[in-house]
Protein backbone atom coordinates (compact mmCIF):
# COMPACT_ATOMS: atom_id res chain seq x y z
CA UNK A 1 0.00 0.00 0.00
CA UNK A 2 1.39 3.56 -0.94
CA UNK A 3 1.43 6.68 0.85
CA UNK A 4 -1.69 7.99 -0.45
CA UNK A 5 -3.53 4.76 -0.12
CA UNK A 6 -2.49 4.81 3.68
CA UNK A 7 -3.98 8.33 3.84
CA UNK A 8 -7.15 7.79 1.55
CA UNK A 9 -7.93 4.61 3.87
CA UNK A 10 -6.49 6.25 7.68
CA UNK A 11 -8.83 5.77 10.64
CA UNK A 12 -11.70 8.22 11.48
CA UNK A 13 -10.43 8.78 15.05
CA UNK A 14 -6.77 9.92 13.73
CA UNK A 15 -8.71 12.30 11.39
CA UNK A 16 -10.04 14.01 14.34
CA UNK A 17 -7.22 13.86 15.79
CA UNK A 18 -5.33 15.26 13.02
CA UNK A 19 -8.15 18.28 12.65
CA UNK A 20 -7.94 18.84 16.44
CA UNK A 21 -4.02 19.28 16.59
CA UNK A 22 -4.35 21.99 13.74
CA UNK A 23 -7.59 23.71 15.43
CA UNK A 24 -5.09 23.78 18.76
CA UNK A 25 -2.42 24.93 16.82
CA UNK A 26 -4.92 28.24 15.83
CA UNK A 27 -6.00 28.81 18.91
CA UNK A 28 -2.46 28.95 20.69
CA UNK A 29 -1.61 31.62 18.26
CA UNK A 30 -5.07 33.83 19.09
CA UNK A 31 -4.52 32.94 22.55
CA UNK A 32 -0.84 34.05 22.77
CA UNK A 33 -2.13 37.13 20.47
CA UNK A 34 -4.79 38.15 22.97
CA UNK A 35 -2.21 37.36 25.97
CA UNK A 36 0.53 39.31 24.48
CA UNK A 37 -1.98 42.63 24.19
CA UNK A 38 -4.52 41.65 27.27
CA UNK A 39 -2.34 39.60 29.99
CA UNK A 40 -4.46 37.29 32.13
CA UNK A 41 -5.48 38.87 35.70
CA UNK A 42 -8.66 38.51 37.60
CA UNK A 43 -10.10 42.19 35.92
CA UNK A 44 -9.20 40.78 32.56
CA UNK A 45 -10.92 37.60 33.48
CA UNK A 46 -14.01 39.32 34.77
CA UNK A 47 -14.07 41.47 31.88
CA UNK A 48 -13.92 38.30 29.50
CA UNK A 49 -16.96 36.45 31.65
CA UNK A 50 -19.24 39.82 31.00
CA UNK A 51 -18.21 39.71 27.99
CA UNK A 52 -18.79 36.58 25.62
CA UNK A 53 -21.88 34.72 26.58
CA UNK A 54 -21.90 31.22 27.50
CA UNK A 55 -20.97 29.39 24.33
CA UNK A 56 -18.49 31.25 23.04
CA UNK A 57 -16.49 31.21 26.41
CA UNK A 58 -17.17 27.27 26.68
CA UNK A 59 -15.77 27.68 22.93
CA UNK A 60 -12.32 29.84 23.84
CA UNK A 61 -12.30 27.18 26.61
CA UNK A 62 -11.85 23.74 24.71
CA UNK A 63 -9.49 25.27 22.61
CA UNK A 64 -7.62 26.96 25.52
CA UNK A 65 -4.04 25.56 25.75
CA UNK A 66 -4.72 23.72 29.10
CA UNK A 67 -3.27 20.33 27.84
CA UNK A 68 0.35 19.44 29.17
CA UNK A 69 3.19 21.42 28.60
CA UNK A 70 4.29 18.85 26.50
CA UNK A 71 1.43 18.90 23.73
CA UNK A 72 1.93 22.49 23.46
CA UNK A 73 2.40 23.43 19.97
CA UNK A 74 5.51 25.72 18.65
CA UNK A 75 3.93 28.91 19.04
CA UNK A 76 3.74 28.78 22.82
CA UNK A 77 7.14 27.66 23.15
CA UNK A 78 8.49 30.56 21.13
CA UNK A 79 5.99 32.65 22.44
CA UNK A 80 8.07 33.19 25.61
CA UNK A 81 4.27 33.43 27.49
CA UNK A 82 3.45 31.29 30.49
CA UNK A 83 0.33 29.21 29.52
CA UNK A 84 -2.58 30.04 31.72
CA UNK A 85 -3.41 27.33 33.91
CA UNK A 86 -6.21 24.43 33.71
CA UNK A 87 -7.74 25.71 37.17
CA UNK A 88 -7.76 29.73 35.40
CA UNK A 89 -9.99 28.41 32.74
CA UNK A 90 -12.08 26.18 34.13
CA UNK A 91 -12.80 28.88 37.01
CA UNK A 92 -14.01 31.34 33.53
CA UNK A 93 -15.75 28.22 32.45
CA UNK A 94 -17.26 27.25 35.45
CA UNK A 95 -18.69 31.03 36.66
CA UNK A 96 -19.56 31.50 32.82
CA UNK A 97 -22.22 28.63 33.32
CA UNK A 98 -20.66 26.69 30.57
CA UNK A 99 -22.40 23.27 29.88
CA UNK A 100 -20.32 20.09 29.87
CA UNK A 101 -20.46 20.31 25.72
CA UNK A 102 -17.18 20.57 23.43
CA UNK A 103 -17.67 22.76 20.71
CA UNK A 104 -15.07 21.11 18.22
CA UNK A 105 -16.25 22.68 15.02
CA UNK A 106 -13.85 24.36 12.21
CA UNK A 107 -16.81 26.52 11.34
CA UNK A 108 -17.03 28.54 14.98
CA UNK A 109 -13.31 29.23 14.10
CA UNK A 110 -14.08 32.61 12.28
CA UNK A 111 -16.81 33.44 14.57
CA UNK A 112 -14.98 32.80 17.98
CA UNK A 113 -11.92 35.14 16.32
CA UNK A 114 -14.28 37.93 15.19
CA UNK A 115 -15.81 38.04 18.68
CA UNK A 116 -12.49 38.32 20.79
CA UNK A 117 -11.83 41.10 18.65
CA UNK A 118 -15.30 42.75 19.01
CA UNK A 119 -15.46 41.54 22.92
CA UNK A 120 -12.15 43.10 24.02
CA UNK A 121 -10.35 46.42 23.03
CA UNK A 122 -9.19 49.31 25.07
CA UNK A 123 -11.25 52.27 24.79
CA UNK A 124 -9.89 55.93 25.27
CA UNK A 125 -12.80 58.00 27.71
CA UNK A 126 -11.42 61.35 27.18
CA UNK A 127 -8.84 62.42 24.70
CA UNK A 128 -4.86 61.97 24.68
CA UNK A 129 -4.22 64.69 27.39
CA UNK A 130 -5.37 62.28 29.86
CA UNK A 131 -3.57 58.45 28.08
CA UNK A 132 -4.43 56.75 31.73
CA UNK A 133 -8.24 57.03 31.16
CA UNK A 134 -8.30 53.62 28.98
CA UNK A 135 -10.67 50.97 30.02
CA UNK A 136 -11.34 47.62 28.55
CA UNK A 137 -14.92 48.23 26.39
CA UNK A 138 -17.56 46.10 24.64
CA UNK A 139 -18.79 47.11 21.35
CA UNK A 140 -22.29 48.83 22.31
CA UNK A 141 -25.99 48.20 21.12
CA UNK A 142 -27.83 50.95 20.88
CA UNK A 143 -31.89 50.91 20.49
CA UNK A 144 -33.86 53.21 18.09
CA UNK A 145 -31.13 55.70 16.95
CA UNK A 146 -28.75 53.54 14.43
CA UNK A 147 -25.53 55.13 13.76
CA UNK A 148 -22.61 53.58 11.10
CA UNK A 149 -19.00 54.77 11.71
CA UNK A 150 -16.84 54.98 8.19
CA UNK A 151 -13.58 53.19 9.07
CA UNK A 152 -14.88 50.75 11.76
CA UNK A 153 -13.84 47.47 12.33
CA UNK A 154 -14.65 45.62 15.33
CA UNK A 155 -10.68 44.39 14.72
CA UNK A 156 -8.75 47.29 13.83
CA UNK A 157 -5.36 47.20 11.97
CA UNK A 158 -4.53 50.76 12.24
CA UNK A 159 -4.49 54.19 13.38
CA UNK A 160 -7.76 55.01 11.79
CA UNK A 161 -9.40 52.00 12.58
CA UNK A 162 -8.35 52.10 15.99
CA UNK A 163 -10.14 56.01 15.83
CA UNK A 164 -13.28 54.56 14.74
CA UNK A 165 -13.93 51.69 16.63
CA UNK A 166 -13.41 54.12 19.83
CA UNK A 167 -15.98 57.02 18.25
CA UNK A 168 -18.03 54.03 18.07
CA UNK A 169 -18.23 53.17 21.37
CA UNK A 170 -18.12 56.68 22.66
CA UNK A 171 -21.38 57.28 20.50
CA UNK A 172 -23.06 54.02 21.71
CA UNK A 173 -22.25 54.37 25.30
CA UNK A 174 -23.06 58.00 25.44
CA UNK A 175 -26.96 57.30 23.22
CA UNK A 176 -27.55 54.31 26.07
CA UNK A 177 -26.67 57.07 28.66
CA UNK A 178 -28.94 59.81 27.18
CA UNK A 179 -31.18 57.48 26.47
CA UNK A 180 -31.88 55.83 30.11
CA UNK A 181 -32.85 59.51 31.82
CA UNK A 182 -35.56 60.50 29.00
CA UNK A 183 -38.95 60.32 30.53
CA UNK A 184 -39.70 58.94 26.24
CA UNK A 185 -36.43 57.42 24.65
CA UNK A 186 -36.26 59.52 21.53
CA UNK A 187 -37.45 57.19 18.41
CA UNK A 188 -35.42 58.42 15.28
CA UNK A 189 -33.59 61.16 14.47
CA UNK A 190 -34.59 64.18 13.23
CA UNK A 191 -34.02 63.47 9.74
CA UNK A 192 -32.40 60.45 9.20
CA UNK A 193 -33.00 56.75 9.83
CA UNK A 194 -29.04 56.32 10.05
CA UNK A 195 -26.56 58.75 11.27
CA UNK A 196 -23.42 58.41 9.75
CA UNK A 197 -20.06 59.69 11.29
CA UNK A 198 -17.08 60.62 9.55
CA UNK A 199 -14.04 60.70 11.70
CA UNK A 200 -11.90 62.14 9.53
CA UNK A 201 -13.63 64.59 6.96
CA UNK A 202 -10.79 66.60 6.09
CA UNK A 203 -8.00 69.01 7.20
CA UNK A 204 -10.24 71.73 9.29
CA UNK A 205 -10.04 73.19 12.38
CA UNK A 206 -13.76 72.00 13.26
CA UNK A 207 -16.32 69.48 13.75
CA UNK A 208 -20.19 69.57 12.87
CA UNK A 209 -23.62 68.07 12.79
CA UNK A 210 -25.47 67.98 9.72
CA UNK A 211 -28.81 66.10 10.28
CA UNK A 212 -27.68 63.46 8.30
CA UNK A 213 -23.95 63.08 9.59
CA UNK A 214 -21.33 63.72 12.49
CA UNK A 215 -18.18 64.82 10.69
CA UNK A 216 -14.98 65.32 12.27
CA UNK A 217 -11.73 67.13 11.30
CA UNK A 218 -8.15 67.04 11.54
CA UNK A 219 -5.57 70.00 11.71
CA UNK A 220 -1.81 69.88 11.78
CA UNK A 221 0.92 71.88 13.87
CA UNK A 222 4.35 71.33 14.28
CA UNK A 223 4.60 68.48 12.47
CA UNK A 224 1.69 66.53 14.35
CA UNK A 225 -2.19 66.14 13.54
CA UNK A 226 -4.98 66.86 15.96
CA UNK A 227 -7.70 64.50 14.81
CA UNK A 228 -10.97 66.10 16.78
CA UNK A 229 -12.65 62.40 16.72
CA UNK A 230 -9.74 61.38 18.86
CA UNK A 231 -11.70 63.80 21.44
CA UNK A 232 -14.97 61.95 23.38
CA UNK A 233 -15.87 65.43 24.55
CA UNK A 234 -16.05 66.51 20.78
CA UNK A 235 -17.78 63.50 19.67
CA UNK A 236 -20.51 63.23 22.20
CA UNK A 237 -21.03 67.45 22.07
CA UNK A 238 -21.65 67.28 18.48
CA UNK A 239 -23.65 64.24 19.13
CA UNK A 240 -25.67 66.10 21.59
CA UNK A 241 -26.80 68.25 18.65
CA UNK A 242 -27.74 65.30 16.58
CA UNK A 243 -29.95 64.13 20.39
CA UNK A 244 -31.28 67.68 21.06
CA UNK A 245 -32.25 68.26 17.01
CA UNK A 246 -34.35 64.93 17.22
CA UNK A 247 -36.07 65.81 20.61
CA UNK A 248 -37.01 69.58 19.05
CA UNK A 249 -36.49 69.70 15.25
CA UNK A 250 -38.25 73.02 15.26
CA UNK A 251 -34.99 74.96 16.94
CA UNK A 252 -33.47 74.18 13.56
CA UNK A 253 -34.15 77.08 11.28
CA UNK A 254 -35.48 79.35 13.95
CA UNK A 255 -34.06 82.45 14.04
CA UNK A 256 -33.30 82.99 17.66
CA UNK A 257 -29.63 83.81 19.88
CA UNK A 258 -30.52 82.16 22.43
CA UNK A 259 -31.94 78.74 21.48
CA UNK A 260 -28.83 78.41 18.96
CA UNK A 261 -26.59 79.23 21.90
CA UNK A 262 -28.72 76.22 24.05
CA UNK A 263 -27.65 74.37 21.49
CA UNK A 264 -24.22 75.01 22.55
CA UNK A 265 -24.83 74.46 26.28
CA UNK A 266 -27.02 71.40 25.68
CA UNK A 267 -24.05 69.76 24.04
CA UNK A 268 -21.47 70.66 26.27
CA UNK A 269 -23.83 69.81 29.63
CA UNK A 270 -24.23 66.08 27.09
CA UNK A 271 -20.06 66.14 26.89
CA UNK A 272 -20.19 66.58 30.81
CA UNK A 273 -22.36 63.72 31.38
CA UNK A 274 -21.10 61.55 29.32
CA UNK A 275 -17.31 61.76 30.78
CA UNK A 276 -19.49 61.27 34.52
CA UNK A 277 -20.58 58.10 33.49
CA UNK A 278 -17.29 56.26 33.78
CA UNK A 279 -16.26 54.82 36.77
CA UNK A 280 -12.76 56.03 36.10
CA UNK A 281 -13.73 59.44 35.75
CA UNK A 282 -15.57 59.89 38.90
CA UNK A 283 -12.56 58.28 40.96
CA UNK A 284 -10.58 60.94 39.31
CA UNK A 285 -12.82 63.43 39.44
CA UNK A 286 -12.86 63.20 43.46
CA UNK A 287 -9.37 62.63 43.76
CA UNK A 288 -8.26 65.29 41.78
CA UNK A 289 -11.05 68.10 43.26
CA UNK A 290 -10.49 66.54 46.98
CA UNK A 291 -14.50 66.47 46.56
CA UNK A 292 -14.37 70.11 45.48
CA UNK A 293 -16.19 69.98 41.83
CA UNK A 294 -16.30 73.63 42.04
CA UNK A 295 -12.43 73.52 40.66
CA UNK A 296 -11.81 72.72 37.26
CA UNK A 297 -11.63 69.37 36.83
CA UNK A 298 -11.39 65.94 33.84
CA UNK A 299 -14.99 66.34 33.35
CA UNK A 300 -15.49 70.60 33.60
CA UNK A 301 -12.42 70.42 31.12
CA UNK A 302 -13.83 69.88 27.52
CA UNK A 303 -12.23 69.25 24.79
CA UNK A 304 -8.53 69.35 26.14
CA UNK A 305 -6.35 68.59 23.46
CA UNK A 306 -8.40 70.84 21.00
CA UNK A 307 -8.74 73.62 22.70
CA UNK A 308 -4.74 73.39 23.48
CA UNK A 309 -4.57 73.27 19.19
CA UNK A 310 -6.93 76.44 19.38
CA UNK A 311 -5.11 78.65 21.43
CA UNK A 312 -2.03 77.34 19.73
CA UNK A 313 -3.06 78.02 16.10
CA UNK A 314 -5.09 81.58 16.81
CA UNK A 315 -2.08 82.51 19.34
CA UNK A 316 -4.79 84.16 21.21
CA UNK A 317 -3.90 83.75 25.09
CA UNK A 318 -7.59 84.95 26.20
CA UNK A 319 -8.28 80.71 25.25
CA UNK A 320 -8.03 78.60 28.11
CA UNK A 321 -4.75 76.81 28.58
CA UNK A 322 -5.97 73.36 28.61
CA UNK A 323 -9.25 72.65 27.41
CA UNK A 324 -11.99 74.41 24.73
CA UNK A 325 -14.32 75.26 27.69
CA UNK A 326 -14.66 75.07 31.36
CA UNK A 327 -18.16 75.58 33.34
CA UNK A 328 -16.29 75.13 36.61
CA UNK A 329 -13.91 78.42 36.31
CA UNK A 330 -16.18 80.33 32.95
CA UNK A 331 -18.56 81.30 35.08
CA UNK A 332 -20.25 83.67 33.12
CA UNK A 333 -23.97 84.97 33.77
CA UNK A 334 -26.69 86.04 31.76
CA UNK A 335 -26.81 89.62 30.33
CA UNK A 336 -29.48 90.26 27.32
CA UNK A 337 -27.47 89.32 24.67
CA UNK A 338 -28.85 92.34 22.75
CA UNK A 339 -26.75 94.47 24.63
CA UNK A 340 -23.26 92.16 23.65
CA UNK A 341 -21.46 92.59 21.03
CA UNK A 342 -21.34 89.85 18.20
CA UNK A 343 -17.53 89.32 18.52
CA UNK A 344 -15.68 89.10 21.73
CA UNK A 345 -12.35 87.84 23.44
CA UNK A 346 -12.93 84.79 24.80
CA UNK A 347 -12.44 85.35 28.00
CA UNK A 348 -15.48 87.59 27.75
CA UNK A 349 -19.31 87.04 26.76
CA UNK A 350 -20.29 87.84 23.12
CA UNK A 351 -23.70 87.52 21.11
CA UNK A 352 -22.79 84.15 19.85
CA UNK A 353 -23.67 80.95 20.26
CA UNK A 354 -20.41 79.35 21.69
CA UNK A 355 -19.58 82.38 23.92
CA UNK A 356 -22.75 82.74 24.73
CA UNK A 357 -23.85 78.91 25.60
CA UNK A 358 -21.66 79.21 28.08
CA UNK A 359 -23.90 80.98 30.28
CA UNK A 360 -26.08 77.76 30.66
CA UNK A 361 -23.80 75.07 30.73
CA UNK A 362 -22.05 77.09 33.33
CA UNK A 363 -25.44 77.15 35.67
CA UNK A 364 -26.42 73.68 35.00
CA UNK A 365 -22.76 72.92 36.25
CA UNK A 366 -22.92 74.73 39.35
CA UNK A 367 -26.66 73.29 40.09
CA UNK A 368 -24.72 69.68 39.93
CA UNK A 369 -22.38 71.27 42.17
CA UNK A 370 -24.81 71.70 44.70
CA UNK A 371 -26.84 68.89 44.23
CA UNK A 372 -23.56 66.84 45.10
CA UNK A 373 -22.97 69.09 48.04
CA UNK A 374 -26.24 68.52 49.73
CA UNK A 375 -25.84 64.88 48.82
CA UNK A 376 -22.48 64.49 50.99
CA UNK A 377 -24.24 66.49 53.66
CA UNK A 378 -26.93 63.52 54.02
CA UNK A 379 -24.08 61.21 54.40
CA UNK A 380 -23.39 60.07 50.76
CA UNK A 381 -20.71 58.30 50.19
CA UNK A 382 -18.79 60.74 47.76
CA UNK A 383 -19.13 58.25 44.78
CA UNK A 384 -22.71 57.82 45.23
CA UNK A 385 -23.78 61.31 45.48
CA UNK A 386 -21.83 62.35 42.09
CA UNK A 387 -23.69 59.90 40.55
CA UNK A 388 -26.55 60.89 41.63
CA UNK A 389 -25.98 64.23 41.21
CA UNK A 390 -25.45 63.68 37.57
CA UNK A 391 -28.73 61.43 37.20
CA UNK A 392 -30.70 64.04 38.47
CA UNK A 393 -29.20 67.20 36.66
CA UNK A 394 -29.35 65.49 33.67
CA UNK A 395 -32.83 64.11 33.82
CA UNK A 396 -34.17 67.18 34.78
CA UNK A 397 -33.10 68.83 31.76
CA UNK A 398 -33.86 66.69 29.31
CA UNK A 399 -37.28 66.25 30.26
CA UNK A 400 -38.12 69.86 30.74
CA UNK A 401 -36.93 70.05 26.48
CA UNK A 402 -39.89 68.78 25.42
CA UNK A 403 -42.35 70.49 26.86
CA UNK A 404 -40.09 74.17 26.54
CA UNK A 405 -41.85 77.12 24.92
CA UNK A 406 -40.09 78.01 21.54
CA UNK A 407 -39.54 82.00 22.77
CA UNK A 408 -37.24 84.22 22.40
CA UNK A 409 -36.11 84.18 25.65
CA UNK A 410 -35.46 80.76 25.98
CA UNK A 411 -33.24 80.58 29.01
CA UNK A 412 -35.44 81.87 31.40
CA UNK A 413 -38.22 79.14 29.28
CA UNK A 414 -36.63 76.35 29.81
CA UNK A 415 -34.98 77.36 33.66
CA UNK A 416 -39.01 77.58 34.44
CA UNK A 417 -39.63 74.31 33.09
CA UNK A 418 -36.51 72.53 34.51
CA UNK A 419 -37.65 74.33 38.15
CA UNK A 420 -41.06 72.75 37.60
CA UNK A 421 -39.60 69.69 36.48
CA UNK A 422 -37.18 69.35 39.55
CA UNK A 423 -40.39 69.71 42.02
CA UNK A 424 -41.24 66.06 41.16
CA UNK A 425 -38.23 64.71 42.04
CA UNK A 426 -37.87 67.09 45.55
CA UNK A 427 -38.44 70.17 46.71
CA UNK A 428 -34.94 70.57 47.38
CA UNK A 429 -34.01 70.12 44.03
CA UNK A 430 -36.16 72.15 42.59
CA UNK A 431 -34.79 75.13 45.19
CA UNK A 432 -31.20 74.50 43.82
CA UNK A 433 -32.14 74.82 40.29
CA UNK A 434 -34.47 77.74 41.20
CA UNK A 435 -31.55 79.68 43.36
CA UNK A 436 -29.03 79.08 40.95
CA UNK A 437 -31.03 80.40 37.31
CA UNK A 438 -32.15 83.47 39.71
CA UNK A 439 -28.01 84.02 40.90
CA UNK A 440 -26.97 83.75 37.20
CA UNK A 441 -29.69 85.97 36.24
CA UNK A 442 -31.59 83.62 33.99
CA UNK A 443 -34.80 83.93 36.24
CA UNK A 444 -36.48 86.17 38.19
CA UNK A 445 -38.52 84.93 40.83
CA UNK A 446 -39.11 87.94 43.05
CA UNK A 447 -39.70 90.40 40.32
CA UNK A 448 -43.58 91.84 39.83
CA UNK A 449 -45.26 90.78 36.83
CA UNK A 450 -48.63 91.93 35.44
CA UNK A 451 -50.03 88.58 34.07
CA UNK A 452 -53.44 88.77 31.47
CA UNK A 453 -56.34 87.61 33.03
CA UNK A 454 -56.67 83.89 30.90
CA UNK A 455 -58.47 81.57 32.88
CA UNK A 456 -56.32 77.71 32.83
CA UNK A 457 -60.10 76.48 31.29
CA UNK A 458 -59.45 79.13 27.98
CA UNK A 459 -56.18 78.11 27.92
CA UNK A 460 -57.23 74.41 27.75
CA UNK A 461 -60.10 74.45 25.00
CA UNK A 462 -57.26 76.12 22.61
CA UNK A 463 -54.89 73.27 22.71
CA UNK A 464 -53.42 71.73 19.57
CA UNK A 465 -51.71 68.77 18.54
CA UNK A 466 -48.03 68.96 19.26
CA UNK A 467 -48.62 71.48 22.29
CA UNK A 468 -47.52 70.15 26.00
CA UNK A 469 -48.62 70.08 29.26
CA UNK A 470 -47.30 68.91 32.11
CA UNK A 471 -49.42 68.40 35.72
CA UNK A 472 -46.95 68.57 38.64
CA UNK A 473 -46.99 67.02 41.79
CA UNK A 474 -48.31 70.10 43.85
CA UNK A 475 -51.19 70.19 41.61
CA UNK A 476 -49.84 72.81 39.07
CA UNK A 477 -50.08 72.27 35.60
CA UNK A 478 -47.52 74.03 32.52
CA UNK A 479 -48.75 74.38 29.43
CA UNK A 480 -46.85 75.22 26.30
CA UNK A 481 -48.37 76.00 22.98
CA UNK A 482 -46.62 75.91 19.68
CA UNK A 483 -47.15 78.05 17.15
CA UNK A 484 -44.95 77.86 14.14
CA UNK A 485 -44.07 82.02 13.23
CA UNK A 486 -42.64 82.69 10.15
CA UNK A 487 -41.63 86.70 8.43
CA UNK A 488 -40.19 87.59 5.72
CA UNK A 489 -37.36 89.97 5.73
CA UNK A 490 -39.38 93.57 4.81
CA UNK A 491 -41.34 93.04 7.52
CA UNK A 492 -38.37 93.74 9.42
CA UNK A 493 -36.81 97.50 10.71
CA UNK A 494 -33.51 96.11 8.94
CA UNK A 495 -34.72 95.52 5.34
CA UNK A 496 -32.65 97.58 3.74
CA UNK A 497 -29.01 96.88 5.31
CA UNK A 498 -29.82 92.96 4.53
CA UNK A 499 -27.99 91.31 1.66
CA UNK A 500 -31.33 89.04 0.77
CA UNK A 501 -34.18 89.30 -1.25
CA UNK A 502 -36.78 91.25 0.64
CA UNK A 503 -39.64 88.57 0.47
CA UNK A 504 -37.23 86.09 1.92
CA UNK A 505 -38.43 83.89 4.79
CA UNK A 506 -37.66 83.32 8.01
CA UNK A 507 -38.73 81.60 11.32
CA UNK A 508 -39.65 83.37 14.62
CA UNK A 509 -39.67 81.52 18.03
CA UNK A 510 -43.52 82.22 18.66
CA UNK A 511 -44.41 79.64 21.12
CA UNK A 512 -46.81 80.89 24.62
CA UNK A 513 -46.17 79.27 27.86
CA UNK A 514 -48.82 79.43 30.54
CA UNK A 515 -48.15 78.26 34.24
CA UNK A 516 -51.03 78.12 36.85
CA UNK A 517 -50.83 76.83 40.53
CA UNK A 518 -53.49 73.98 42.17
CA UNK A 519 -56.11 76.27 42.80
CA UNK A 520 -56.03 77.06 38.81
CA UNK A 521 -54.10 80.69 39.38
CA UNK A 522 -52.04 82.13 36.63
CA UNK A 523 -48.64 82.62 38.36
CA UNK A 524 -46.58 82.74 35.05
CA UNK A 525 -47.00 83.27 31.39
CA UNK A 526 -45.01 84.32 28.26
CA UNK A 527 -46.75 85.30 25.35
CA UNK A 528 -44.78 86.74 21.68
CA UNK A 529 -44.38 90.04 21.10
CA UNK A 530 -44.55 90.56 17.44
CA UNK A 531 -42.83 93.62 16.93
CA UNK A 532 -40.51 92.21 19.61
CA UNK A 533 -39.34 89.18 17.44
CA UNK A 534 -38.92 90.79 14.51
CA UNK A 535 -36.51 92.91 15.86
CA UNK A 536 -34.51 90.41 17.65
CA UNK A 537 -34.88 87.95 14.65
CA UNK A 538 -33.75 90.56 12.21
CA UNK A 539 -30.60 90.68 13.81
CA UNK A 540 -30.02 86.94 13.95
CA UNK A 541 -30.97 86.73 10.03
CA UNK A 542 -28.21 89.57 9.99
CA UNK A 543 -25.68 87.18 11.29
CA UNK A 544 -26.89 84.10 9.34
CA UNK A 545 -26.40 85.57 6.19
CA UNK A 546 -23.02 86.12 6.60
CA UNK A 547 -22.46 82.59 7.80
CA UNK A 548 -21.61 79.40 6.25
CA UNK A 549 -23.48 76.97 8.16
CA UNK A 550 -26.68 79.12 6.73
CA UNK A 551 -28.20 79.24 3.22
CA UNK A 552 -31.04 80.69 0.95
CA UNK A 553 -33.30 78.05 0.19
CA UNK A 554 -36.46 77.60 -1.84
CA UNK A 555 -37.05 81.54 -0.84
CA UNK A 556 -36.47 80.34 2.72
CA UNK A 557 -33.87 80.84 5.22
CA UNK A 558 -32.24 77.23 6.71
CA UNK A 559 -29.95 75.94 8.18
CA UNK A 560 -27.41 73.59 6.71
CA UNK A 561 -25.02 72.71 9.69
CA UNK A 562 -24.24 73.34 13.38
CA UNK A 563 -20.83 73.09 15.00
Amino acid sequence: MGVNDQSRHASPVLKVKKERRGINRLFDMLWITLLKAFPITTPTVNFIMSSLNANLLYSLHSFSPMRPTNCLSAEWKESNIIPPSYDLYMWVAIQGGIMLKKIVNVGHIDRIKAAIASAIGNFVINDPSTPDLMISATIPTVGALKYAVQGFSAAPKNVAEKRALNCHIAIGNCINAVQSKMKTPIQRWASTSMLNVIPSAGVDLNAYYDRRSLRFFYYSLGGKNTYFADSVDIVTHELGHAVLDSMRPDFWNVQSLEIWSFHEGFSDIVAMFNLLNYDAVLARVLKDTNINLRTSNVASRLAEEVGALIRAVTNDPTYLSNALRDPAVETFRYIDPSSLPTDAPNNQLAAESHSFGRVFSAAWYNALTRTFELLLSKGKNPTVALQSSRDICFSVLVRAIPVSPRVNKYYNAVAKCMVAVARDIGPEYSKIFSDVFAEWGIISPTAVRSLSSKCRSEITMGLKRGDNVIKTRDGGVIISMRRPSVARIYETPMVGTLSCAPDLQFEMPGDSYYEFDASGNLVDEIEPDHAELLKSSAICVGQALSDDMWEQSGGKLVRKFIR
